[in-house]
C-alpha cells in the first residue's frame, strides 16, 4: 500500500500527508514541495490500549501506536488490534486500509508485519 506524502527540494525533509501550507521543517512550499508515495511501512516505536474512550467511532479497548515509516515520517494511528499482544518496540508494522465495523469508510491501521 502507497500513502500520498511529499519531499521538500529544499531539504529534502520527507513528509506525511501531503498538504500545501509548506515543509515541516524549513517553510519552504509551492513548487519546492514535490510528491512522493511512500510504502505503508514501518516500525513501532510506542504504543498504549485505550480501555475508555468517549468518542462513538470506535470502541474500546484499542491500540494506539506511534509508527515511524521507512521513509522518515512518524504516524500515529490506531493498531488493527484489539489488545497488546505480540506488539513490543521495534516492531515491523504494515499499514492497509480497513472499514470499521458496519461503515464504509476506510481508515488507515497498522498491524504486525509478520500476521
Amino acid at each position: 500500500m502507497l500513502l500520498f506524502g511529499q519531499q521538500c527540494r529544499k531539504c529534502g525533509h520527507t513528509g506525511f500527508p501531503r498538504q500545501i501550507y509548506g515543509c515541516e521543517m524549513c517553510g519552504a512550499y509551492g513548487e519546492m514541495l514535490a510528491p512522493q508515495e511512500l510504502e505503508a511501512v514501518g516500525v513501532l516505536i510506542s504504543f498504549a490500549e485505550v480501555h475508555r474512550y468517549q468518542g462513538g467511532e470506535i470502541e474500546a479497548p484499542f491500540v494506539i501506536g506511534e509508527i515511524r515509516l521507512q521513509s522518515g515520517p512518524l504516524l500515529r494511528c490506531t493498531l488493527d488490534q484489539r489488545g497488546e499482544s505480540g506488539l513490543y518496540i521495534g516492531a515491523e508494522m504494515r499499514g492497509s486500509l480497513t472499514a470499521p465495523t458496519g461503515e464504509r469508510a476506510s481508515e488507515l491501521r497498522f498491524r504486525l508485519a509478520r500476521d
